[in-house]
């Protein structure tokens, strides 16, 4: 297909990326080049089937069918090109994670060598496979698994280095990344992938882990930071600070509390739903369905900051809350979720002076960092996606 045309042997490879969110699933192509901004060839993105009553084991084979029937249309769009690697990126509630602190000293100097650094991280991963947090993340019989493992800041003597390897210090500390998925839910995903693409291996990662990076990456001086994702069934909060993703909590309301709120107060179907809402966010509802849609946003909103508030508190008893905050949602809840944050009282979580800024990772400022092919093709989830493993790919 003319999407895949190469620019000469070696030059350009193809990879396929996933998102699996709690609402939906996207898939999308990239070109990746050295030197180059990632490429966004194709996207497309699925809804899960909706349940007005959610029960897990259903969510869970909806989710797996649903990423199985976007397959079929991903191939046919692809033409059968080869694809180089396969990288599976999960929201909540399919995987947990947590951030652990390796320290490790000495009276006399010691040299730092990725060996020795390698075996550090592996003894905390063994620590965490028997921590409370592991053996609570079962899927009824299913045992979970290690997903990633990632080392994201590393001190010595107190300073953060990026290049520790053959340095001298008595003092290191190194925060390790660790999250985990249930085997089944693994192979679950694995098996279906490897019906559609001939990969060696399927790379999987979480979205927080990506978009910690990203921010990382493309703000170097917000070294402190929320970082949070709407999605679906879910929201995921992110605290970073001095440069670490120290601490992540989710909490069971996105999108689809509104949807399930519109769905009981207008009577409607949950399909009927999303299209109000859609046309409400485009202001081109009937003035009798504004004033409903109204009514369940001002609700929701009270509800949804309920659980918000006590994410914060939880937070705020070991860490101040950073005073930037960065998004990611559906075009279609962003002014409800804007309006949420913004008659939030953060100040009281805070020890930070000055106004707090809320920034959306959205489609306009992502696409500086990636080439689309189509402007129908922009997806904000795929775009930090495409900017992770253009960087790991280029490592």
């Amino acid at each position: 297909m003319a999407l895949f045309q190469r620019g000469g042997r070696g030059e350009k490879r193809f990879v396929v990326v996933f998102d699996i969110g709690s609402g939906s699933i996207g898939g999308a192509f990239v070109g990746i080049e050295a030197g180059k901004l990632p490429e966004i060839i194709f996207t497309t993105r699925r809804d899960i089937p909706f349940q007005e009553k959610l029960n897990f084991q259903r969510f869970l084979d909806s989710m797996i069918k649903t990423l199985g029937e976007m397959f079929v249309l991903m191939q046919k769009v692809g033409g059968g090109v080869r694809v180089d690697q396969a990288y599976c990126v999960l929201a909540s509630p399919w995987y947990a994670s947590q951030t652990r602190l390796i320290r490790y000293n000495q009276g006399t100097p010691f040299t730092v060598t990725e060996k020795a650094l390698e075996k550090l991280i592996q003894e905390e991963v063994t620590l965490f496979r028997n921590s409370k947090l592991f053996a609570r993340s079962k899927v009824g019989d299913t045992s979970p698994e290690i997903m990633e493992s990632k080392n994201v800041q590393i001190k010595l003597n107190g300073y953060e280095v990026r290049e520790p390897y053959g340095k001298k210090a008595t003092e290191l500390e190194v925060s390790v990344y660790i999250s985990m998925i249930p085997a089944s839910i693994r192979a679950s995903i694995t098996d279906v992938i490897t019906k559609f693409w001939r990969v060696s291996n399927v790379h999987f990662s979480s979205f927080s882990l990506m978009a910690f990076d990203a921010i990382r990456g493309i703000f170097p001086d917000e070294r402190s930071f929320l970082f949070m994702d709407i999605s679906g069934e879910v929201t995921d909060i992110s605290l970073t600070k001095d440069n670490v993703l120290l601490e992540s909590i989710s909490f069971p309301a996105g999108k689809n509390l509104l949807i399930r709120a519109l769905v009981k107060e207008m009577k409607n179907t949950p399909a009927l739903a999303v299209s109000e809402l859609e046309l409400y966010s485009e202001h081109r509802s009937t003035p009798e369905h504004a004033l409903q849609v109204e009514k369940v946003l001002g609700e929701t909103t009270k509800e949804w900051q309920v659980f918000f508030d006590d994410a914060l508190s939880r937070f705020a008893r070991e860490f101040p809350i950073p005073r930037t905050i960065f998004y990611t949602a559906d075009d279609n809840i962003t002014q409800w979720f804007e309006r949420a944050i913004a008659e939030t009282n953060f100040v009281r979580f805070s020890q930070e002076g000055g106004t707090f800024v809320v920034r959306s990772l959205g489609n306009t400022f992502l696409n500086k960092f990636v080439h689309i092919l189509e402007p129908d093709f922009q997806d904000p989830f795929l775009a930090i996606e495409a900017i992770f493993v253009n960087k790991l790919s280029s490592v």
